[in-house]
């Protein structure tokens, strides 16, 4: 589980631009301007070096290194022990991830440390095979989000797209700034939504610019 947590976010921080290092296998060190300020625990607990104490950029790094990391254990975790999917017909060998009405999750790891992959079937053929399948590459909770849905565990009115909470999120960067001021309740709810947002949408802020790129200018 060590190795292969440490080998999966260390992949997927590098394609965000962050470095980091293997110590041995004890703990996987995060570099800043190439000097390890955090480093993560095999259990997933991150903890800041005294290079990153009272240093702004390597709180912001903290943040988002403890995003990334959360949901790498969770998957790399999940596919510990798990059962190989029998179903006629596959190709590769995918480990069954959940299985509830008429889907199934499934994750592969891809070889060369080329990341996981994910996918949602609806079972066909008597449960013997599986069909429609929906395929995620890394994005284990798109994943998730598409088996509940498609097993009947949730209905896809109960959920928001990146889109609209983008635009929800931009709605209460106005009315916090331009607003009357909310009352104690208001404002705590408030602020606990924009925390959920900003986990789920990983890159809100991206979003957030190109939305006010797009928007009309008028004339002077």
């Amino acid at each position: 589980m060590k190795n292969s947590f440490y080998a999966e976010l260390s992949r997927r921080l590098a394609e965000s631009g962050i470095e980091s290092v293997s110590k041995e296998g004890a703990q996987l060190e995060i570099l800043l301007h190439a000097q390890p300020v955090l480093y993560v625990s095999p259990g997933n607990d991150i903890f800041l070096l005294p290079a990153g104490s009272k240093n702004e950029e390597a709180s912001e790094l903290y943040h988002q290194v403890a995003v990334v990391a959360d949901e790498v254990y969770e998957y790399v975790e999940a596919m510990q022990g798990t059962p190989i999917l029998r179903a006629s017909g596959l190709n590769e060998e995918f480990h069954l991830l959940a299985d509830f009405g008429d889907a199934v999750l499934a994750g592969r790891e891809r070889e060369n440390g080329q990341g996981y992959q994910f996918v949602t079937w609806t079972w066909d053929y008597g449960r013997r095979g599986v069909s429609y399948g929906h395929y995620y590459e890394g994005d284990f909770q798109s994943a998730k989000q598409d088996f509940a849905i498609r097993s009947g565990l949730i209905s896809k009115a109960q959920l928001f797209s990146p889109e609209q909470l983008t635009e929800l999120y931009r709605a209460t960067d106005f009315l916090l700034e331009e607003g009357p001021a909310p009352e104690e309740k208001q404002l705590k709810a408030i602020q606990e939504a924009r925390t959920k947002i900003e986990y789920v949408v990983p890159d809100l802020q991206d979003r957030l610019e190109q939305g006010q790129e797009q928007e009309p200018q008028m004339n002077l």
